[in-house]
């Protein structure tokens, strides 16, 4: 069955009309905090200014002001001594000779801020605000670990490998937890890398996990495989290339006004129990690639950014006040304790991911650049006064999503008429630029409806503004999952099921398969069937309901007022832009 058709089969092509709201650009003034000095640290005006523009970094475009940050304290930090305490984390020496020798290593003791310690100071924000409304209200260690894997799962679209970046060397190009939560999409291990730094700010104990692949008898080929988290002297697992947690033999549950809900699986109940991996089998031709033999030995990968681990973020991080909380600094030999002598521990390491984007892009810093750039070209749309989409992400990425000052009014705004589109005067490199904004301003305004449980609008911006409104449009696999995510939550099952089987061709086809079969076992709901239904199959069995720990509905329809959607019969090839000629981001 076709993506397309399975779209119709769900909701019907319903065109309703969106307008284009221009809020007030509104500053709130500075608060300066009053924490006390320290015997070998001191605060003073550059710090406090920093500290204070770097908590409000969401309400400015673009990452200037994150640059004015690193700025501002690389003048403070250079009127400070050195850290007595302080030296570099004995795990370093686990990372590979070529990833020991970057300059971002080897300089770990230096006091001195530079232009990447802005976007790494960013990103650490947008983890916290982030940990802040994704953590659910769970209080117990598994609950905000599961509620934060669920949240990686939902905005982090996993990304076929045709349309991942591709350096000229044959590798594939490593994007940054920054890139990655601006884009809302990447590859398995970047939703893995992302999560693992949720964990870190929410104080839990997460790390990579590796399997070895090779034949018995060879040399270990660590190889990694999911993401574990330490809870009570046993490791949880949570599988990021599927998208849920491995569940436990009693791990699945139907919940009302919820969906699916999979408690995790130990390392230790996988490496007992063959069947629980079993049945992440797709279908017989299509097995699940780990078996249990293989668990009884895992490799732990900590994740390791050189800024984590650097003098500077320790120094900063010490003289932040207890209103100010933000995780700036990692130990990994500290957390190492946590998974040494835990079942299955074979040794752990730092994990090499970060430096290796650290060396792609120092070897490859043109194409890197020119991939980088192409990216950011539908954030730099502008109105009058404002980069909509870049605004709506932030505050999206914050978990304001409903509101006069919004992630849902700033995605408005960047939803422009095609009327004004064709009366422009853009060339055809600057109009793709307008409508590769409105795609993502209308696939992310469809994610704040499905987590709000606003079924009308949800359908309308993810199938008619998003899914048929360009051919090729790259949402596609992020489309059928939040599709089968609001029918989950709204009792219709059939419906559900009908959207995890759209296309065998998604990227995260078998995770999607395995949800349906799951949902199809726990409820004796069938998928829908081309050409009709009937009431008595196929009627829902929870009704439409809030889940009380997410926000409140918005407004009947988040694509209220909009004049016009895309032209359907727009040519495949004007949904990429041509890259730009400069090689700068």
């Amino acid at each position: 069955m076709s993506f397309r058709i399975v779209l119709l089969l769900i909701a019907g092509v319903v065109p309703l009309v969106l307008g284009c709201p221009k809020p007030a650009n509104k500053l709130e003034q500075p608060q300066t905090t009053n924490a006390g000095q320290t015997a070998a640290l001191h605060r003073d005006e550059l710090f406090e200014i920093a500290i204070d523009t770097l908590n409000r970094l969401y309400q400015f475009d673009g990452t200037d002001m994150a640059i004015q940050v690193a700025d501002r304290l690389d003048q403070w930090i250079r009127t400070q001594k050195p850290l007595q305490d302080w030296e570099p984390d004995p795990l370093i020496e686990t990372l590979p000779p070529e990833a020991r020798e970057l300059p971002e290593l080897k300089n770990l003791a230096e006091l001195h801020f530079t232009r990447e310690d802005a976007f790494f100071l960013q990103t650490a924000v947008w983890l916290r605000d982030i940990a802040a409304w994704a953590r659910g209200d769970g209080v117990d260690e598994l609950s905000r670990a599961q509620a934060l894997f669920d949240w990686v799962v939902f905005h982090i679209q996993l990304d076929p490998l045709d349309r991942s970046p591709q350096l000229s060397n044959g590798e594939l190009l490593v994007r940054t937890p920054w890139q990655t939560l601006l884009l809302g999409h990447g590859s398995a291990t970047a939703r893995a890398w992302v999560y693992l730094l949720l964990c870190r700010q929410e104080g839990l104990d997460a790390a990579m996990l590796a399997v070895n692949v090779a034949a018995e008898g060879q040399e270990p080929r660590w190889e990694p495989w999911a993401v574990g988290v330490a809870i009570g002297g046993e490791i949880y697992v949570f599988e990021p290339s599927l998208g849920f947690p491995i569940p436990a033999g009693d791990g699945l549950q139907m919940v009302p006004k919820r969906g699916l809900e999979v408690k995790p699986a130990t390392l230790r109940e996988l490496a007992e129990n063959e069947s629980l991996l079993r049945r992440l089998d797709a279908d017989p031709r299509n097995p699940y690639r780990v078996k249990s033999s293989m668990l009884r030995s895992v490799q732990v990968l900590l994740e390791g950014s050189a800024a984590y681990l650097s003098q500077r973020m320790e120094m900063v991080t010490r003289m932040l006040a207890g209103g100010e909380s933000l995780v700036l600094t990692a130990h990994p030999s500290d957390e190492a304790a946590a998974f040494r002598g835990l079942f299955g521990v074979h040794d752990v390491s730092l994990w090499s991911l970060p430096q290796r984007a650290s060396i792609q892009r120092q070897a490859f810093a043109p194409e890197v650049n020119r991939y980088q750039a192409m990216d950011m070209l539908p954030f730099m749309v502008q109105t009058e006064t404002m980069m909509p989409l870049w605004r709506g992400r932030v505050l999206h990425l914050k978990g304001d999503l409903l509101g006069e000052e919004s992630a849902t009014t700033y995605y408005q705004s960047a939803r422009p008429a095609q009327r004004f589109l064709d009366s422009s005067g853009m060339n055809s490199a600057q109009e793709m630029m307008y409508i590769q904004a409105k795609l993502n301003a209308s696939y992310w305004l469809g994610l704040i409806s499905v987590w709000t449980g606003n079924r009308k609008s949800a359908e309308d911006l993810l199938i008619n503004r998003t899914a048929l409104s360009v051919p090729g449009q790259p949402w596609e696999p992020g489309v059928a999952y939040a599709l089968g995510r609001l029918n989950e939550k709204l009792g219709d099952y059939p419906r559900a099921i009908t959207a995890y089987r759209a296309d065998v061709h998604l990227p995260s086809r078998f995770g999607n398969l395995v949800r349906a079969r799951w949902i199809e076992e726990l409820t004796g709901a069938k998928p829908l069937k081309v050409g009709g239904e009937t009431e008595s199959d196929n009627k829902p069995q929870e009704a439409p309901a809030d889940n009380e720990s997410r926000p409140k509905d918005p407004p009947e329809d988040l694509s209220k007022d909009q004049p016009e959607d895309l032209p359907k019969d727009r040519p495949e090839e004007r949904n990429r832009v041509n890259p730009p000629d400069s090689t700068e981001p």
